[in-house]
């Protein structure tokens, strides 16, 4: 009688872990399926007409649920191929913190990390509008003082799409309920450029910054040493050199900053896929905040 009872015990435990495994890869399997539906409908459309007179398409998504407090704001800046004045969805689809298995949209993420998402598109006017503005950077001859060191100098003076987009977020921190002590930017390749940039630009403004892939320029370290920083590069990057992540890493580490430097054993594109993988990423990037 004890081993029947024994025996039935374990057939019923082997059914539930059984049906546990199946009901997790079907919640995980609808939940990209719910993204996939969703997301579009979620990042709302708009333009904003910044004092330089450029209209800046730009998606934001907002929670649907009212909080009580203040919450972060999270800014995503393309690549370069996602340049121009359409605002559809290819400006957030290279966004893992938006598309994959851990997006930010969800209902789960949005109970634990409740959140603003600002997507803004970069203009495409001339040749040489970028998020960042470096010096030699000009319509006539767009990518001249880039250095194969994967560095650049800073512009005194911004790009249009730079200007605007932190125009813009100034603005929503005066409308929405954004609290200003967790701003977070991140981006990509160009957006990597300027996520570099925009910290530097206004070091006061951001939480954390997360830059994927881009060429940055050294002599803003004094700048950025307060601001957190998760930097992601290839090693077998053909577009822009991993010499300018490593060398910002060394630079900053002996600013004593907070920094951690992730290099991978792929090329530009495979970069930003696995970086957006970490599990370790968005609990990161939350728990930071503006001393």
């Amino acid at each position: 009688m004890k081993i029947k009872l024994l025996a039935s015990a374990i057939l019923l435990c082997l059914i539930f872990a059984f049906n546990s495994k199946i009901g997790l890869k079907e919640k995980i399997f609808f939940d990209e399926k719910w993204i996939l539906k969703n997301v579009d409908s979620l990042f709302v459309k708009n333009t904003y007409k910044a004092a330089n007179d450029l209209e800046l398409p730009y998606r934001l998504f907002s929670p649907n649920k009212r909080h009580n407090q203040k919450i972060p704001l999270v800014v995503f800046l393309h690549g370069r191929g996602e340049r121009g004045v359409e605002n559809g969805e290819r400006i957030y689809r290279n966004a893992g913190f938006i598309m994959n298995k851990n997006s930010l949209i969800t209902a789960q993420s949005q109970a634990k990390y409740p959140c603003y998402i600002l997507v803004p598109q970069c203009s495409n006017k001339t040749n040489n509008e970028e998020w960042a503005k470096w010096v030699g950077n000009s319509p006539e001859t767009p990518f001249k003082g880039l250095g194969k060191n994967g560095s650049y100098m800073m512009n005194p003076i911004p790009s249009e799409s730079g200007e605007a987009t932190l125009e813009l977020i100034e603005k929503l921190i005066s409308e929405k309920s954004i609290d200003t002590s967790r701003i977070y930017i991140t981006g990509l390749s160009m957006g990597g450029f300027g996520t570099w940039e925009f910290i530097a630009r206004k070091p006061d403004l951001f939480a954390a910054a997360i830059p994927m892939a881009g060429y940055s320029d050294p002599n803003q370290t004094k700048n950025i040493k307060k601001i957190p920083i998760w930097i992601f590069h290839g090693n077998k990057d053909k577009w822009n050199p991993v010499e300018g992540s490593r060398n910002m890493y060394s630079k900053l580490t002996e600013a004593n900053a907070d920094v951690k430097y992730t290099e991978y054993n792929l090329g530009h594109g495979d970069t930003f896929k696995e970086a957006f993988k970490e599990q370790d990423l968005i609990p990161w990037m939350f728990s930071k905040s503006k001393k």
